[in-house]
């Protein structure tokens, strides 16, 4: 027998007999594996596994990417609003601030050059749980028009979908 100190006092408890290989004993497995179970559920309810941390959520944001290229291209405003989510911020260049409707209403009316060729280069996706955050340098031609932009894009899976909540862009200097 061996003393358990209990309430500052010893008990007398069985020696357990240990694995011959120095593991934990019967008894000891038979009280570790329902706790084990229960801790794991606590933590996976708490903290649960993301499944967009995955290939198929940066898939799936890089066809958004290609998507928000060709509905810029395409001033496609049924693509704006499916892509771009109603709380949807735009910071321009300009330093100026628009909303989903302003920024779709900004590009079929602007006396702003638009640019008829995206080219996106050093495009960078991070995936943080439910939310998506890509990096990236856009190269836009067009007629009367050459600039270069470096953006960053915010995604966030609501219900089931990924839409942009916010885009913002830098100019890049010609030089």
């Amino acid at each position: 027998m061996r003393r358990i100190l209990n309430d500052d006092s010893f008990i007398r408890a069985p020696k357990l007999k240990r694995d011959p290989l120095g593991g934990p004993s019967r008894a000891e497995l038979t009280f570790m594996t329902p706790v084990a179970t229960v801790l794991t559920f606590v933590a996976l309810s708490i903290f649960p596994p993301s499944p967009q941390d995955s290939v198929q959520a940066r898939q799936a944001i890089l066809r958004l990417e290609e998507e928000w290229k060709e509905a810029q291209r395409n001033t496609d405003t049924a693509a704006f609003t499916r892509l771009l989510a109603p709380d949807f911020t735009f910071i321009g260049t300009s330093g100026s601030i628009r909303d989903r409707t302003d920024y779709a209403a900004s590009r079929s009316g602007s006396w702003i050059p638009q640019g008829t060729t995206f080219t996106v280069t050093e495009l960078h996706v991070r995936i943080y749980g439910a939310t998506a955050v890509v990096t990236g340098r856009e190269n836009t031609t067009g007629p009367r028009f050459t600039g270069s932009t470096r953006f960053t894009h915010v995604w966030v899976l609501r219900q089931g979908t990924w839409q942009m909540v916010t885009a913002q862009r830098t100019e890049i200097p010609p030089g």
